[in-house]
């Protein structure tokens, strides 16, 4: 894991003191700590007492005697109240784990689709725990690997006061991964990030292999030939003299009318859809012929709407923004739900046809960008964020855990905001190549 040990990052965590758990005689069922009580309970050789003061321990820690958890890499300290008149100070020592051992967790972790589900979406659960385990690579010290200090008088290797505070560590560990990682000297958030950059390469280098199986099938299909080029040639066969230029487009809105009386003998179609479809195909025309003069106007997508219903239904919608009686009937003309159109039309009028495609998910970005994105918004303020935002990316989407934003990348490389609202994910803003852009431009000023 190369980047290991850069940026800026906590040199400790606290875990605050939890609130008593009277009555309760297991102090947590979680799969790490789990692992972590069973090399705390192994038997030590010579030592009568260790049961005893284990017991003893459970106790403290039950009852809230144990104050706040300082971690640092390779040690953990916290106070503790007992007998005596003041608290005890307890330190717990443990080896950091070796970056070789690292890179070979992170390498089978990534192998495995369920463990890497679980570092992709921020979390260290059973199926990493499994394979650390399976692998002998123990995230957690082994038996007698842990040195124990502590300011009371008693000999015993753990004594009562720091058991107590090793188990009420063990209580943390499964909620909080990133106080599991820092003690044993590596970031949560590094191991996933690169687990998500491994799993976005193989992703990547799949799609790659599947698109070379196809791409042969595809070189011999025929292209087609411009209308305009058909046209061109016609007319210079015909020895018809040229079309005259055609005016330079107007700045403006395009103006469309009038119609016909709807009592008109002449009247073949309702003048409110006339008037509906004369104003769009002058639209269409305007974007249509901006782009033919000069090459940087309306998007190229917008040309081919012909042959897609749907895209044509979106883009009308998006441009009726919302307008009842124009929605109402292209949802009468599509076969499509209401909702789909209202989040399809949104997703249009920030990005046209690209941003469609990031509706239901966008693809998985290239490895450069999903790392440019990741230092933008781990490095640069975001307004009415505490801090560096805690990443998730799954598939094509960057999550911003916590706040119901989420990053999507596009075909066109840049990333669009969407916002969670109602269970749903909606997109609320322009795209852009920078990701602390896209976030800023839906985030609240302050």
């Amino acid at each position: 894991m190369s980047r290991n040990g850069t940026g800026k990052r906590p040199v400790e965590l606290l875990l605050p003191k939890p609130p008593p758990l009277p009555g309760q005689r297991k102090p947590t069922e979680g799969p790490w700590s789990i692992l972590w009580i069973a090399a705390l309970e192994s038997p030590h050789r010579g030592d009568f007492g260790h049961t005893a003061r284990l017991d003893r321990a459970r106790t403290y820690a039950r009852r809230g005697a144990v104050g706040d958890i300082t971690v640092r890499a390779g040690e953990l300290s916290a106070h503790v109240t007992g007998s005596g008149r003041l608290p005890y100070r307890v330190t717990l020592r443990v080896p950091e784990l070796l970056q070789a051992q690292m890179d070979r967790l992170l390498e089978v972790w990534t192998d495995d689709v369920d463990a890497a589900a679980e570092l992709c979406g921020g979390e260290l659960g059973e199926a990493t725990a499994r394979i650390s385990f399976a692998e002998d690579i123990p995230l957690v010290p082994r038996a007698g690997l842990t040195d124990y200090e502590c300011t009371c008088p008693d000999w015993g290797l753990p004594c009562k006061h720091a058991a107590a505070v090793s188990y009420q560590y063990a209580r943390a560990i499964d909620a909080r991964p990133d106080a599991l990682l820092l003690l044993r000297g590596h970031y949560f958030d590094f191991v996933c990030e690169e687990a998500a950059l491994r799993c976005a390469e193989r992703e990547a280098a799949a799609a790659e292999q599947a698109a070379e199986e196809v791409e042969p099938t595809r070189a011999g299909t025929a292209r087609g030939v411009p209308a305009g080029e058909v046209f061109a040639r016609a007319r210079q066969g015909s020895g018809l003299p040229p079309l005259p230029e055609l005016p330079a487009p107007q700045a403006g809105s395009v103006t469309v009318g009038p119609f016909p009386d709807p009592g008109h003998k002449d009247s073949l179609a309702a003048p409110d859809r006339l008037h509906m479809l004369a104003d769009d195909a002058a639209h269409r025309a305007a974007d249509a012929y901006s782009y033919a003069v000069t090459t940087e106007g309306a998007p190229a997508a917008r040309l081919r709407l012909d042959t897609d219903p749907w895209l044509d239904t979106v883009r009308r919608a998006a441009r009726a923004d919302g307008e009842p009686r124009v929605v109402g009937r292209l949802l009468n003309s599509s076969d499509h739900a209401r909702a789909r159109l209202a989040r399809a039309s949104a997703a249009w009028k920030y990005g046209d046809q690209p941003a469609l495609a990031v509706l239901d998910g966008g693809q998985v970005p290239p490895r450069v960008a999903e790392t440019a994105a990741r230092e933008q918004l781990l490095t640069r303020p975001l307004p009415g964020l505490p801090g560096p935002p805690l990443l998730r990316r799954t598939g094509g989407r960057l999550q911003l855990v916590g706040h119901d934003i989420e990053l999507r990348y596009g075909p066109d490389g840049r990333w669009y905001p969407f916002r969670k609202q109602s269970g749903q994910w909606w997109p609320v803003g322009p795209p852009s190549q920078d990701a602390v852009e896209a976030v800023l431009s839906i985030l609240p000023e302050t």
